[in-house]
Formats: structure tokens, sequence, C-alpha cells
């Protein structure tokens, strides 16, 4: 359900303009599940549009719980049987995200990501990516949690850059005050590079929270681990594009380092990551999340605790702002880089 839908409906089945508030009420301020629920309307009409017009453009096939009951995950099941993955996950007390995804799979063959050994089966449209907000906005009033949805982040399924044209909609719609209201700073977008999508994400959501997904500072370790990503632009590319945004938007940019026992995790690896930032003008507005990697079937392990400390000091001693990113879900398969759905229609 989204704004232009409604628009669609209200047209298509003959009702009155003013209905489209109080549909747009419904949906996106009370989060309601069914046609039945919405006020103002006669049966008769809830009867129909119940019949003729669902809600959501995915339904649930499958839902798991954390054993802390702090992240749940989501198969949803879109209209040609394709499935996705989301999740709802407390990373603060008090403070819910909801990571969403906007391909089924990924065409960027990372080396340590799930996703990636799906391939890219389709993108989806801004409907569907917008969907998956309003299913967690109606799973939360549903179980009547008194907890609000607080940020949004696209770092589920997909390459969000990769399916430019959708992902920019869908956040038209969740920015747009009179559906989602969500506000731009709440809402994070992480791509492993596209530099054409950064440039766009500049201009037309300067507010909107820019991650890179980086994992190496050579192009040599790059190529071996993103290799889609890195050679459709390399480090140099990818710091003249980070240089050019935050010129732009003065905004922060998030650099995601995943750790990989012995592939990028050594101290060298760290003075190479922190000399590579250090190049970046206005590195004040640079900051790493270190993540502990969370085991898929790639032959990559995680490093321990104790050489991601090392790590993070190494980072530090260099004037790098980092952090180490406590992983949630991963008992459910739903920590970063675990999302994959393998049997698909």
């Amino acid at each position: 359900m989204n704004s232009q839908r409604i628009a669609d409906i209200v047209a298509k089945h003959g009702l009155e303009k003013f209905r489209a508030k109080q549909i747009s009420d419904a949906f996106f301020k009370k989060h309601v599940r069914s046609w039945s629920e919405v006020a103002g309307l006669s049966a008769a009409v809830k009867e129909k549009l119940n019949a003729e017009e669902p809600v959501l453009r995915l339904t649930e096939h499958k839902l798991l719980e954390s054993s802390d009951k702090r992240t749940y995950k989501a198969l949803l099941k879109l209209g040609d049987g394709r499935i996705v993955e989301s999740v709802l996950m407390e990373p603060l007390p008090g403070h819910w995200t909801a990571c969403i995804s906007c391909q089924v799979g990924c065409a960027m063959a990372c080396t340590f990501c799930a996703t990636g050994r799906m391939g890219l089966l389709r993108n989806m449209d801004s409907e569907e990516i917008s969907d998956q907000v309003l299913y967690w906005r109606q799973f939360i009033a549903a179980r009547k949690m008194d907890v609000q949805l607080s940020n949004i982040v696209y770092m589920g399924m997909g390459e969000p850059f990769h399916n430019r044209r959708h992902v920019f909609d869908s956040i038209d719609e969740l920015t747009n005050a009179e559906g989602f209201g969500i506000g731009s700073r709440h809402i994070s977008v992480s791509t492993s590079g596209l530099v054409k999508g950064i440039e766009e994400l500049a201009d037309r959501h300067p507010q909107v929270n820019l991650a890179i997904s980086l994992h190496a500072a050579s192009d040599e370790l790059r190529d071996r681990l993103m290799p889609v990503a890195n050679k459709a632009h390399n480090l140099d590319d990818l710091a003249e594009s980070m240089q050019a945004y935050l010129k732009k938007t003065n905004r922060k940019i998030f650099i995601e380092y995943i750790l990989l026992d012995g592939d990028n995790d050594s101290q060298a690896h760290a003075e190479q990551l922190a000399t590579w930032l250090n190049k970046i003008q206005a590195k004040h507005l640079l900051h790493v999340n270190l993540i502990v990697y969370n085991q898929t079937e790639s032959a990559h392990r995680e490093s321990s605790r104790e050489r991601a400390r090392a790590f993070l000091g190494a980072l530090e001693h260099r004037g790098v702002s980092a952090t180490i990113r406590k992983n949630l879900g991963r008992d459910i398969d739903g920590a970063c880089g675990q999302l994959a759905v393998m049997d698909q229609k």
C-alpha cells in the first residue's frame, strides 16, 4: 500500500476524493490490517475492497523470533511466489529498526554474504519495498508492543543502488508526510560502492544516511571479496564519490567493515584502512562500523573478539572514529550478511 495506490483505488472504485485521507490515516497512522477496519467506508465498499484490493503486496510466509526477543525475521512471499527476508530488531533499548530488502537475491556476489550466493532473481518495485515497513508497523500494532519503529535501513537482500529507481521512489514514499511520515535522518541506505547511486542520493535525499560496505582498503583484496562492486568502481572512484558527497551534504558517512579471520583483520589491514580514510577530507564525518562476521556457508570465519578489539585500537590510534557493532539475530540467521532464501519458485 502506498499513496499512489490509494489514489488509484479511490478513482477505480468511484469513492469520494476525501476518502483518500481516511484510507491513508487508517493504514499509515493506525496501522490497520484490513479494509474492514477503515472508518467511514460502507460495509459494501469494505467487502468489495477486501475481495479485490489486498492491503499488502506481500504475505507472511514464515516468522522467526530470536531467543532474546530483540530480533524478528520474516520470510515474505511476493505476488509471483518469490520470497524475501526482512528483519525487525532492537539495537538499543526501546529503539526498533526495520532492515528491508530491495531485490530478490543480489548480483554483487560478495564472498561473505549469503544473499550473494542466490544471484539476482529480480528487482523489487517501490511498493513491495515500502510494504515491508507497513508489515512491521502492523506487526507491532497487532502484538500491542509499546514501541515505535524508529529507523529504516536498506541493508537487507540486494544492492539498493542496483535498483535505484524503485529504491528512490520508495524513499519518497517513506518520507511523505501524508503517508508513512518517516524523517529522512531515520533512514539509512547501504551500498557496496555504486557511484551513480551515491550521487543521486546526495541530490534527491541529502538528509538520508549513507553507509558504504567497504570491507577492504586495497583494490586487490576488495576484488577478491567484492568482485562485482570493486570492478565497477574501484577505491579511487569510491573515494572521489565520497568526497563529492561530503562536500554537497556535509553529512556523516558510515563505513561498514566486516572482520574476516585471516583475510582482512590484521594490524596491517587496519593501518591500510586508516591510511585510505585519512586521505579523504572532512574525515570527522567518517565513522567505521566494525562487524564481526556472521557465519554463512562461505569459507570465511569470524575474527576473534581479541582480534576485533586490536583492529579497533589500531584505527583509533590513527585518529579514525570507529566502533564494533553488536550483532543481533544470529540464532535465526537474521544478522548482517545472513539473509538468503535459496528455495525460490
